[in-house]
């Protein structure tokens, strides 16, 4: 049934990451259109968050594995102490076994001797004549030697009887003394055999866990390898998205008296109600993921429902859906300069919509990869994010 258990797990890892191992991460290309180069940044993203939450999910799994690990290794270190202390037993035991036999041998040597006495005594009287207990009572001479006879004979009587119940005792007390000793000395084999048959299971399945452990940790990094795999991508294509939109705002300047609008520095802050940054823009330990990840704009705190604002006049580039960035806006302000918007409730403004500087183009949500109601704000120029608070 474990077996089973073990194959399972592995089983359900190597499904879990087949979408993964078999995805295959495009390449950017300066031929494809804006649009196609916008649906693959949302797909590559899209693969990119999901691969992000199976790691978090399979760091999860091995972090757990690792405790039951270490559990069961606390156990194998506990079971061969009592192992230890049972062998220290047994010893005693055997000691305990070694002195008895010792003592056995006390007592055989000594009922020998006692047998000896009684025989040397049987000798002297048949050496006198063969001299029966009735024959000295009737040779008796007198009713004074009758008497002393009789005391003799009695006292005789008296000391076999001792030396037979003598040896009858020490037989019964080794007897006794072996088999209790023998006893308890079965008693801690016993115990020591379960011990060690116990042992033997856990050590069974703390190696199971170890197969575990290392085929998360395989499955993990090629998760991360995907993951940078996909960044590699996102720069790559971001930076064709931006000359792309640096061709399409050439063209139209080319074909309007009107020069666009370009963004100078002078941009106006994203939100209508607060201004507390809650993450700068950086290397910052991710809040979902845990782990250390570059951080491409600045999120500023907002309660749900509020306005966000255009950051300067601009023509919107994306209103839609993002995994990771959830329901965000991006507006190409000209001269290569774009901003986008993220984690929003509701957009107001539609791709190819004209903005102006401090207009009200979206809701504060906290839509995709989120964990509150904040605004997502970046600065690209040219492809390459920026600090967005130096353009206030």
């Amino acid at each position: 049934m474990r077996l089973k258990k073990v194959a399972a797990v592995f089983l359900a890892a190597a499904v879990s990451l087949s979408a993964f191992s078999n995805a295959v991460v495009p390449k950017a290309d300066a031929s494809k259109s804006i649009e196609d180069l916008r649906k693959e940044l949302a797909e590559n993203t899209k693969k990119k968050q999901e691969a992000i939450k199976e790691k978090v999910s399979k760091q999860t799994e091995l972090n757990s594995a690792v405790d039951k690990k270490n559990d069961l290794d606390i156990q194998i270190a506990a079971l061969e102490a009592d192992i230890d202390d049972i062998d220290d037993v047994v010893r005693d035991k055997q000691a305990e076994i070694d002195e008895k036999n010792k003592q056995i041998k006390e007592l055989d040597s000594q009922i020998d001797k006692n047998k000896d006495l009684l025989k040397e005594r049987m000798k002297v009287m048949y050496e006198n004549g063969n001299v029966t207990y009735l024959e000295m009572i009737f040779e008796a001479k007198g009713l004074s030697d009758l008497f002393t006879r009789i005391a003799v004979i009695r006292d005789i009587v008296s000391h076999d009887r001792e030396l037979i119940q003598s040896y009858v005792d020490a037989k019964e007390t080794i007897e006794d003394a072996k088999a209790t000793v023998e006893k308890e000395k079965a008693e801690q084999d016993e115990a020591k055999a379960m011990l060690v048959d116990k042992k033997a299971d856990i050590e069974k399945k703390s190696a199971e866990r170890d197969k575990i452990i290392q085929t998360l940790k395989s499955q993990i990094d090629e998760l991360e390898k995907f993951e940078a795999e996909s960044e590699k991508y996102e720069k790559q294509a971001k930076e064709e998205l931006q000359r792309a939109l640096a061709e399409q705002e050439a063209k139209k300047k080319s074909s309007s008296s009107a020069p666009a609008k370009v963004g100078n520095g002078d941009f106006c802050w994203p939100s209508a109600t607060s201004t507390r940054v809650t993450s700068k823009y950086g290397y910052r330990i991710h809040p979902i993921s845990n782990v250390e990840k570059f951080h491409s704009g600045i999120d500023i705190a907002a309660e749900q429902g509020t306005n966000v604002l255009a950051a300067q006049d601009g023509t919107v580039v994306t209103a839609g859906w993002n995994n990771g960035y959830g329901y965000y806006i991006t507006i190409n302000h000209g001269g290569g300069v774009v901003t986008l918007y993220g984690h929003n409730s509701k957009l107001l403004v539609s791709a190819g919509d004209e903005v102006k500087k401090g207009q009200v183009i979206a809701k504060v949500g906290s839509t995709g990869i989120s964990t509150g109601p904040h605004i997502h704000f970046e600065v690209i120029v040219n492809g390459s994010t920026q600090d967005p608070e130096k353009y206030f």
